[in-house]
C-alpha cells in the first residue's frame, strides 16, 4: 500500500502540529537518570526504588502460586540464597531486600521481578553443572534487577502507549490521514521490542562482572548459555516443533540466548583471564537427592498419560499428541499445533 498520495499537499504546519502530541511526551515525562550498575542514562519514569520493592513484595506470593510454590529443601535453598547473596554484596542498590528463590516447577527458567526477588527453578538446576554456572544465571538476574530494566521497560511501555494516544489525537486534529498514525505505531512498538535484546546483553556483561567480584570463573556464563541453547534444540525437536520455534515454556522465549550472545559472554569472560572457582563438587553434592521431573502433587505424565495421585484421576492422550505438565496446568500439543 502506498501511502504517498495523502500526504501530498500537506503543509510543514500540519504535520508539525500532528506529531507534537507524541513527541513532546518523551521530553516531558518521568525522569532520566544514570543508573548506578549500568552507567547509562535511563528512563524510568516516576518509579522509586521504594515502588520497586513493593511491586516485588505484592507480586512474590503470585509467582509462587504459578510455579508450583517454593522448593523447599532447606540445605539446597540456603546454599542458592548465600551464592545469590555472595553475588549481590558487590552489586549496586544494596537497599534491595536480595531474595533468591528456587521454584517447584521442572520447567527450565530463571528470572527476577524489581526491588530484589529473583527466581531459579528445579529444572534450571538441574541442568546446570556447576555451582560457577548457578551464579552465573543468578548474577545476570541479579542485573536485571540492578539495571532496573523492569522500571525502564514498564516506563517506556507507559510512554509509549500514551505518546500513541496523544499523537492520534493529534494527528485527527491536524486532518492527517490514519496512515501515518499506524507509522507511528508501528514504530513505537518496534522501539519498545528492541529494548530487550540490549537488555540481555547488559544483563550478561553486568553479570560477569558480579561473577568476578565473587571469585567465580566468568567463562561459566558462556558454557550455560551453550548448554541452555542446546536444550532448547532437544526440546523442540522432542515437542515435534518446527526448527527455530520455541515452546511457550521454554527460557529462551524470554531470554533469547543467540549465538551471538553467547559469543560475547566469551569475549568478556576472556578478560577475566579464565580465573576464579567451579564448585563443581559442591554443586552436585548439594543437587544430589534434589527431585527431578514432575512433582506428584502437581500430576505426572508417563508416556501418554497424564496421572494426579493426589486428586485421584488419570487421562490418556492420542499417540500424535506430546503432553506437558506446569504447576498450573497440562496441555496436549500435536506437532502441527493443534
Amino acid at each position: 500500500m502506498c501511502l504517498e498520495p495523502e500526504y501530498h499537499g500537506l503543509n510543514r504546519r500540519q504535520l508539525l502540529a500532528g506529531l507534537a502530541g507524541g513527541a513532546a511526551l518523551s521530553g516531558s515525562a518521568g525522569c532520566v537518570a544514570t543508573n548506578a550498575a549500568s552507567g547509562r542514562e535511563s528512563f524510568t519514569g516516576f518509579r522509586s526504588i521504594k515502588d520497586d520493592i513493593a511491586e516485588g513484595r505484592a507480586n512474590h506470593p503470585k509467582i509462587l502460586k504459578s510455579f508450583g510454590g517454593a522448593y523447599e529443601e532447606r540445605r539446597l535453598s540456603n546454599y542458592v540464597q548465600n551464592i545469590g547473596l555472595r553475588l549481590a554484596k558487590g552489586a549496586e542498590y544494596q537497599q534491595y531486600p536480595y531474595r533468591f528463590t528456587i521454584l517447584n516447577t521442572q520447567i527450565v527458567n530463571a528470572f527476577a521481578l524489581p526491588g530484589g526477588f529473583i527466581y531459579i527453578t528445579r529444572g534450571l538446576l538441574s541442568l546446570a553443572s556447576s555451582e560457577a554456572e548457578l551464579a552465573g544465571v543468578l548474577a545476570h538476574e541479579l542485573a536485571h534487577v540492578t539495571a532496573r530494566h523492569g522500571a525502564e521497560r514498564r516506563s517506556a511501555q507507559q510512554v509509549a502507549q500514551l505518546g500513541l494516544l496523544l499523537g492520534s489525537i493529534g494527528l485527527q486534529a491536524a486532518g492527517l490521514p490514519s496512515g501515518l498514525m499506524q507509522i507511528g505505531q508501528t514504530a513505537a512498538l518496534a522501539a519498545i521490542k528492541g529494548y530487550s535484546r540490549e537488555h540481555e546483553f547488559e544483563a550478561d556483561t553486568l553479570g560477569i562482572r558480579y561473577m568476578s567480584q565473587a571469585g567465580y570463573n566468568a567463562d561459566a556464563m558462556a558454557t550455560f548459555l551453550g548448554s541452555l541453547r542446546e536444550h532448547s534444540q532437544v526440546e523442540s525437536r522432542v515437542l515435534g516443533l518446527p526448527p527455530g520455534k520455541l515452546d511457550e515454556f521454554n527460557i529462551m522465549s524470554t531470554h533469547p540466548r543467540t549465538i551471538e550472545r553467547v559469543k560475547q559472554a566469551q569475549q568478556a569472560a576472556a578478560q577475566s583471564n579464565g580465573q576464579g572457582r567451579w564448585g563443581q563438587e559442591d554443586y552436585l553434592n548439594h543437587i544430589d537427592g534434589m527431585m527431578f521431573g514432575d512433582d506428584p502433587k502437581q500430576g505426572l505424565i508417563r508416556d501418554q498419560t497424564f496421572i494426579h495421585p493426589i486428586l485421584r484421576f488419570e487421562f490418556r492422550a492420542p499417540d500424535e499428541f506430546h503432553l506437558r505438565n506446569s504447576p498450573t496446568r497440562v496441555e496436549g500439543r500435536h506437532p502441527d499445533g493443534a
